[in-house]
């Protein structure tokens, strides 16, 4: 019964020699890959090229060292990349470490054009990959750049970098990498010190994990892109707005009105409310007088009509041109759209918000509540602002543009 259950057969241990031997070529192996990561992460293969991209986290002692490349190696046009400062920023000067960068190239004494590949605080991750769209999107816009570039970047970081590239840019660019050295640790013994530790095995890790499932959707990213710039114009124009109201020698406010202003208060920004509208030109009306908070009546006409959706509510705002402005070299382009909603008197200004648009050159505009503002008669009575008039009323709320202006006075 024994023997149809079991069967006898020889087994074979490794003997004392044999264990010391594995061991012996597992360290082995063990030493050649830690003395290899760092030259097989940290790549130097250049191509011929005339641009030179440096990718925006690179320290200043390394911004030398590229600016005397630049010169050297004769290149022409110099790109810096940029991600959005999101850790101190209180204590930084920039919001984008591509503008620190060229402040940083500028103090070097750098003269040449310099171009700034940003993305902004809408994008936390595949920050590498999205500053090269960035910079792809320099190239586009430079249709005389031959498709070939160098990319500076620090240490360990260079070789995912260029992979980075290569799938934002695609096989029409020819791509390469300067790797220059990372100071912070010793190169030849990272293991030794925590910084070097920590900088090799997450940019190994993050290396291997590009190549095997990173697989993004260049649609998607574009259009973040483009939300993220259209967020930070849309916030810089609004601080160079208080600025100018808080510049004594060009705010429109008196002495007394200076001393009390805190600023502007806004909704968030909201795509949701830059609209694509339908536009119909219809200049057959005559000027009129239009009413305002004063006697003074200044001369208008309609220009035409603008048709959009928020929402599943079709809406109509007229577009007035002031005729005394007609042929000025700055308004002259301009259209008045005045307009209230269902937040005055709440959120917004009770007497109704106003924005300017370009003239259409088509049958299509983009009408941007979010670039909606107070007429100064918002923040003292003593201005005169047209009213609104009454065929401009929206019967929804438009949650987006200026909201009421507060100080201690009112």
């Amino acid at each position: 019964m024994g023997n149809l259950l079991f069967v006898k057969r020889t087994v074979y241990r490794p003997t004392l020699l044999a264990w010391l031997i594995t061991i012996l070529l597992i360290v082995l192996l063990g030493w050649l890959l830690f003395s290899k990561i760092y030259s097989f992460l940290a790549i130097d293969e250049t191509v011929e090229a005339k641009t030179l991209v440096i990718e925006g986290f690179v320290p200043k002692y390394a911004l030398k060292e590229a600016i005397d490349l630049y010169h050297k190696d004769g290149y022409e046009n110099l790109v810096v990349t940029g991600i959005s400062i999101t850790n101190n920023e209180c204590a930084s000067l920039y919001f984008n470490t591509a503008d620190a960068s060229i402040a940083a190239l500028k103090d070097l004494g750098f003269t040449d054009t310099i171009y700034a590949a940003r993305i902004t605080e809408n994008i936390y991750i595949d920050r590498t990959y999205n500053t090269a769209l960035a910079t792809k999107l320099i190239f586009e816009n430079n249709e005389k750049w031959s498709h070939a570039f160098n990319v500076f970047s620090i240490g360990v970081h260079a070789k995912r970098s260029r992979m980075m590239f290569r799938e934002a840019l695609g096989d029409d660019y020819r791509i390469g990498v300067i790797a220059y050295p990372d100071r912070s640790f010793n190169p030849d013994k990272w293991w030794e010190n925590s910084k070097g530790f920590r900088n090799v095995s997450n940019e190994l890790v993050a290396t291997l994990f590009v190549s095997l499932f990173f697989h993004p959707n260049e649609t998607e990213s574009l259009n973040r892109l483009e939300e993220g710039h259209y967020v930070e114009l849309l916030k810089e124009s609004r601080v160079q707005k208080e600025l100018v109201f808080g510049d004594s020698l060009k705010s429109p406010f008196n002495a007394e009105e200076l001393a009390k202003f805190h600023g502007f208060n806004y909704y968030d920004p909201d795509l949701d409310f830059k609209i694509s509208s339908q536009f119909l030109l219809d200049t057959s009306s005559a000027p009129f007088k239009m009413p305002t908070t004063t006697s003074r009546t200044p001369e208008y006409r309609i220009y035409g009509y603008l048709h959009f959706y928020i929402g599943d509510s079709l809406l109509q705002l007229t577009a007035y041109q002031n005729m005394k402005y007609r042929k000025h070299p700055e308004y002259g382009g301009q259209l008045f759209v005045p307009f209230t909603d269902l937040t005055n008197g709440f959120d917004s200004y009770g007497a109704g918000r106003y924005i300017d648009i370009p003239i259409p050159t088509k049958d299509t505009i983009s009408l941007d509540f979010n670039r909606a503002y107070n007429p100064y008669c918002a923040y003292y009575d003593r201005w005169s602002c047209p009213l609104v008039p009454f065929d401009n009323h929206l019967s929804v709320e438009i949650r987006a543009g200026e909201k009421k202006f507060k100080d201690d006075s009112h």
